[in-house]
């Protein structure tokens, strides 16, 4: 892969990338040093990338391990105020639903950001956690009932 696809790559992917870090860490600043550090290990390991076409789910695998080691090094689950930096705000809707996003275990929330803000499927998500396909589609199921609960019992915050 010449260097520069790769650039072109990651910055198409860069604000996912900090998107999906942020979602694991839970930091502004721990998720942008999760970011540089996948940056450089992609880099360093762009040859064991067999198939172009899947750079992008490659990417956020080295992401995800990236930002858990985050995780285990640091021993931090907190919530920030950081999250308006960095989401789209169309409106207080989405805000609201965002925070709800954020406010799921660590599980749950990676899984619904990776499918439903980045689009993966059910077997690229399991893939990239190393995780079975119905783990996948448990904590789905589990994170869209948590939601749905959330939402009713916040409804007048959320309108």
């Amino acid at each position: 892969m010449k260097k520069e696809y790769f650039s072109l790559q990651i910055r198409r992917y860069k604000e996912e990338m900090f998107l999906l870090a942020n979602s694991i860490v839970n930091n502004y600043h721990d998720a942008e040093d999760v970011v540089v550090e996948t940056i450089l290990t992609a880099y360093e390991k762009i040859h064991t990338l067999r198939d172009e076409e899947k750079f992008k789910s490659w990417l956020m695998q080295i992401l995800v391990n990236n930002a858990r080691k985050e995780i285990k090094k640091r021993n931090r689950y907190l919530f920030t105020d950081e999250i308006e930096k960095f989401l789209p705000q169309e409106n207080e809707q989405t805000k609201k639903v965002w925070e709800f996003i954020f406010s799921l275990d660590e599980d749950l929330r990676v899984i619904v950001v990776l499918h439903y803000y980045q689009g993966f499927q059910v077997k690229e998500i399991a893939k990239m956690l190393h995780v079975p396909q119905g783990t996948v589609k448990s904590r789905l199921f589990r994170a869209r009932n948590e939601l749905k609960k959330l939402i009713e019992e916040n409804e007048e915050r959320v309108r």
